[in-house]
């Protein structure tokens, strides 16, 4: 891994920590959160109703992006190495350039789209993907 992609790798990392960290404070947090986040009205309907689907989903999807950090740290050598590191990380690229560059397309046809929170999401999300697509390409180096 060069030295240059070690802050990308990080970015990567730190994004998908804070992304977890949301999801897990949504829950207390309440309905407004998961609103504020762009939950789905059924998600949202949920939190204010106090049923089950929407700490199940946040929890699910904190352990997704946990996962994500994961990975990217061990691309780092920062912690134990998990199973398939290079296609864990070459999949969560492929998740988060993907998710980043539907947005414009989208947002053509789609004009609820067109608001801060969705381009600084996109946005995000893009730069996390260039972190996991280095991490793949440092770790295919090293041949673990």
């Amino acid at each position: 891994m060069t030295a240059s992609s070690r802050p990308w790798i990080l970015l990567a990392a730190a994004i998908a920590t804070a992304g977890a960290l949301i999801h897990v404070a949504a829950i207390p947090a309440g309905p407004s959160w998961y609103a504020y986040f762009g939950a789905p009205p059924a998600v949202v309907a949920s939190a204010r109703a106090g049923t089950w689907p929407a700490p199940v989903g946040a929890v699910a999807i904190a352990g997704l992006m946990a996962t994500c950090a994961w990975y990217a740290c061990a691309a780092l050598d920062m912690v134990r190495r998990p199973p398939l590191l290079r296609t864990g990380l070459a999949v969560m690229a492929a998740i988060c350039l993907v998710r980043a560059m539907l947005l414009p397309p989208l947002a053509m046809t789609h004009p609820e789209l067109r608001n801060t929170f969705e381009v600084v999401a996109a946005i995000v999300w893009g730069l996390a993907g260039i972190g996991f697509a280095l991490g793949c390409a440092g770790a295919r180096r090293r041949r673990y």
